[in-house]
């Protein structure tokens, strides 16, 4: 028992779940606008982001992180090491175009960590912007760039995919922004900080609202679209109204970031259902 708990641990901590979630989004985006042979994109995107997370983890710049993690690091950096190895495999296979889409957020994420401003400041400790930016770098990652990937134009369905994609990811990461309340600096003026847990919640139903109807702009709109989305939205909303201060260790890194994971499965058993 003690075992798996390790197993799970490090699964965790070496952050192949959150990858899991974006390649999760890349491959539902792949599936809802009929894209075929995508495969390089998500693997790309998945070992990056095992990449970038773990460096934005463990740069020692973040607080979250404690000394319990020690015993696991070297097996941490050596997954990052050989997924470092296979991003840049993968970023072989992708065009020249992607590569200059994925830049700009492989920008953003080393400004997120790395402490390059005045002060020694990153873009992480930039007063109320951090859940933003998260927001519009998975949005790029997951919908922007895999449409482009793809597609190379953008039709109105597909630019409010990227808006609802942006809106999915700021509701989910306030159960982490509440989670973080003892350990984020008043300078950081998160949005639980600015308003309260409560207030917190309510703005984040009214965004799952927003995200929700607009699905009716959409112009191709099918019966496993309508369904999937207000699924997950009903989920989303469990979450977040399921959060508290104090939570349970893997309630966010493991339950909310599996919230991704959760809709293409709903988008799955929906296409396979009612084709």
């Amino acid at each position: 028992m003690k075992t798996l708990k390790s197993i799970f641990s490090f699964y965790i901590n070496s952050s192949i779940h959150v990858a899991l979630a974006i390649a999760a989004l890349v491959k539902l985006t792949f599936l809802k606008f009929e894209i075929l042979g995508g495969n390089t994109y998500i693997y790309f995107s998945f070992v990056g982001a095992i990449v970038a997370y773990n460096f934005v983890k463990y740069a020692n710049i973040s607080k979250l992180y404690h000394r319990r993690l020690t015993k696991s690091m070297t097996g941490i950096k050596i997954i990052t090491s050989v997924c470092a190895l296979l991003f840049a495999y993968f970023g072989y296979q992708v065009s020249l175009d992607t590569w200059i889409y994925v830049f700009p957020f492989i920008l953003l994420t080393i400004l997120y960590a790395a402490p390059v401003f005045p002060n020694k400041k990153n873009l992480r400790s930039v007063s109320g912007i951090k859940i933003f930016i998260i927001g519009a770098t998975w949005a790029g990652v997951t919908a922007f760039i895999p449409i482009i990937y793809a597609e190379g134009s953008f039709g109105i369905d597909m630019i409010i995919e990227i808006i609802q994609r942006f809106i999915f990811i700021v509701v989910i990461m306030l159960p982490f922004e509440i989670r973080d309340l003892q350990y984020d600096g008043k300078e950081l003026e998160t949005i639980p900080q600015k308003i309260g847990i409560t207030r917190t919640k309510v703005f984040g139903s009214i965004l799952l609202v927003i995200f929700l109807l607009l699905t009716a702009f959409k112009d191709d709109l099918y019966s496993t679209e309508i369904i999937s989305t207000v699924a997950i939205t009903i989920i989303s909303l469990l979450f977040l109204w399921g959060t508290d201060k104090k939570q349970s260790e893997y309630f966010c890194s493991f339950w909310v970031e599996s919230i991704p994971i959760m809709w293409l499965f709903i988008l799955i058993l929906m296409q396979s259902l009612l084709g």
